[in-house]
């Protein structure tokens, strides 16, 4: 278990610790927009890349609460006694909120928003397939179906398998990128033949087939600049 500090937005003093008597009207404009505020904050993620949980704990000061992160939950236990422990009254609640699947439990903060609203906040965990990764395009001697070692990635099936002519490009002037089970190819290149200036420029985009380990995608390329982009099934992936 571990305890957490709470963060201020803004303060506002306390003239008493019990406030003002209610009037219907207020009641009613106090539920409303707490209870949006609290349908808004329970979405696991928004785009700020965070989520987030508002907690409404009428009349405790901040530092009557205590916020702590176990087993992950997020718990609140907040506890104030107006008198002694023995002859006064003693208010106390608690509030445990289950942190969703895809938080970073170990970031969690709290922030005392107004009067009697905490905002409990948890970056999200990073995900691979959101970032896009730069593929090595490796040197082979030739490119065959598999059959040399080189290029065999898995022994009782062949792999999902794409190939691409760019012999007209030297190998630093080819890009492979991928982004989950998306991957770009693209190639170009300068230079002047005779005077005059030629470009030359490649684009490809497409999606791996579903049932491909995407992640253990290998890209390669022979000596005559065909370049082959390989990846194992998903099912033989695991095997050694």
């Amino acid at each position: 278990m571990s305890l957490i500090p709470i963060y201020y937005d803004y303060y506002r003093p306390f003239s008493q610790f019990y406030p003002a008597a209610a009037s219907p009207m207020r009641d009613m404009l106090s539920y409303m927009l707490n209870d949006e505020l609290l349908q808004t904050s329970r979405r696991p993620a928004n785009v700020s890349g965070k989520w987030s949980h508002a907690i409404q704990l009428e009349n405790f000061k901040p530092e009557n609460v205590k916020v702590t992160v176990d087993e992950g939950c997020v718990r609140i236990h907040a506890r104030h006694t107006v008198g002694n422990e023995e002859n006064g009254e003693v208010r106390e609640v608690k509030r445990c909120v289950r942190i969703p699947e895809g938080v970073d439990a170990s970031k969690v903060n709290c922030r005392f928003v107004n009067d009697n609203t905490y905002l409990v906040e948890a970056p999200l965990l990073r995900n691979e397939d959101d970032e896009e990764t730069e593929l090595k395009v490796e040197s082979v001697p030739a490119i065959t179906d598999g059959k040399k070692e080189e290029m065999q990635l898995v022994e009782s099936s062949k792999p999902y398998e794409t190939k691409l002519d760019l012999s007209v490009f030297e190998p630093d002037h080819i890009t492979v990128k991928r982004r989950g089970n998306l991957v770009s190819v693209s190639a170009d290149h300068s230079r002047d033949e005779n005077g005059v200036k030629v470009s030359r420029s490649f684009r490809r985009e497409f999606t791996v087939p579903e049932g491909v380990d995407y992640k253990h995608i290998k890209c390669v390329r022979d000596p005559q600049g065909h370049v082959a982009i390989m990846a194992p099934r998903a099912q033989e992936s695991g095997k050694k």
